[in-house]
């Protein structure tokens, strides 16, 4: 099968870490699969043009421009399969994918899309996705919103939870001390660090050998660097900054914690879950579906730092626990959150849509 990801860029993201994982898997497979970007290659991209994979960029201006160019490059490379990743890839692409002859389209959003909604966004995505054949949902509270949101197309909507490759054991993990915590997040209010800055510093006035990794960078990176040293967290707090080998931080650390305020559902926590990592994260999204289906996960509310701290020192103060919460922790990755699960199912679903069916592809 001839497959296309339509994305907006390429740049290291979750969503855009699992197109690469998908391209992966499915040449594995026997597929030819390719990546065509609207706004940039990014790193992931280069990453992947370096496997031999083709990435194309689309450089027209303007929605007329990006669509005329997405048209012409299908039209010449008759996919099988157009698969748009979020909203903006789908508005762009659904149509011209349909007009130049695409067999199946799907649409996936990869986050929340939680309400209020932006009306204009969303009636522009209900529209473009009336010609896809499926619009996929990353966990069922995202399923839900798709399915409230205005003119949605309901009988479309349906729910295939993200999943991440099994982080590999790493012989070279960080120099350690104390119980400590792993954040692993780009640095956006989204993640909510400020909060847990704050859980961390009233969790330690009850657990005083904890410590805390933050392994991500962004534009709050100075403000938060400022504000753990504000109260009071210096010695206690290290800001590693973006890391290509986070699986070195996942082997090294005792707890995984997530304090983000929004979130369909989280590679780097499904990453933690590999690795045999106990999580608390804060119950938004799909962080609390995860929680109901790992023993291993306590969750909180969100933008409630006594809370978080307060799951916090419960993991802390049952640390003998830790090699049962791990084996739990793992069995969950493998039942429910595998590479091979999600490309499995998308490949399914693919092949069920009724263009593709009714073409005998």
């Amino acid at each position: 099968m001839k497959i296309v990801h339509l994305t907006e860029n390429m740049e290291i993201g979750g969503a855009e870490m699992l197109i690469g994982q998908l391209c992966r898997w499915q040449r594995a497979q026997g597929h030819d699969p390719s990546v065509h970007c609207l706004y940039s290659i990014g790193r992931l991209g280069n990453q992947l043009r370096q496997e031999r994979f083709e990435v194309l960029l689309h450089n027209s201006s303007g929605i007329g421009g990006r669509a005329g160019s997405i048209y012409r490059e299908l039209k010449k490379l008759k996919p099988d399969l157009v698969h748009c990743h979020n909203a903006t890839a789908t508005i762009a692409g659904a149509i011209p994918a349909r007009a130049a002859g695409a067999k199946s389209i799907v649409a996936t959003r990869h986050g929340i899309v939680a309400p209020p909604y932006t009306l204009r966004r969303e009636l522009k995505f209900a529209f473009a996705s009336r010609w896809c054949d499926w619009i996929v949902a990353v966990c069922k509270q995202a399923r839900a919103n798709l399915m409230a949101a205005p003119f949605a197309a309901r009988t479309k909507i349906v729910c295939i939870y993200n999943a991440a490759r099994a982080l590999p054991s790493n012989e070279n993990p960080p120099a350690k001390s104390g119980f400590t915590l792993l954040h692993v997040a780009r640095l956006h209010p989204a993640k909510d660090q400020v909060t847990l800055l704050r859980a961390f510093a009233l969790a330690r006035t009850k657990v005083r050998d904890l410590r805390l990794w933050i392994v991500g960078e962004g534009n709050e990176r100075s403000d938060l660097e400022r504000l753990a040293q504000g109260i009071g967290l210096n010695g206690s707090v290290t800001f590693f900054g973006e890391q290509t080998d986070v699986g070195r931080f996942f082997a090294a650390a005792d707890l995984f914690v997530l304090s983000s305020v929004t979130e369909g559902v989280p590679l780097a926590l499904l990453e933690a879950l590999s690795a045999g990592l106990p999580a608390v994260v804060t119950d938004v999204g799909g962080m609390g579906e995860i929680a109901r289906l790992s023993d291993a996960t306590l969750t909180a509310p969100p933008a409630n730092p006594a809370a978080l701290a307060a799951a916090i020192e419960k993991m802390a103060q049952s640390r003998e626990q830790l090699p049962q919460l791990a084996k739990i922790a793992r069995q969950c990755y493998q039942a429910n959150f595998t590479l091979e699960r999600m490309a499995s199912e998308y490949m399914a679903l693919y092949e069920s849509a009724p263009s593709c069916l009714h073409s005998g592809g």
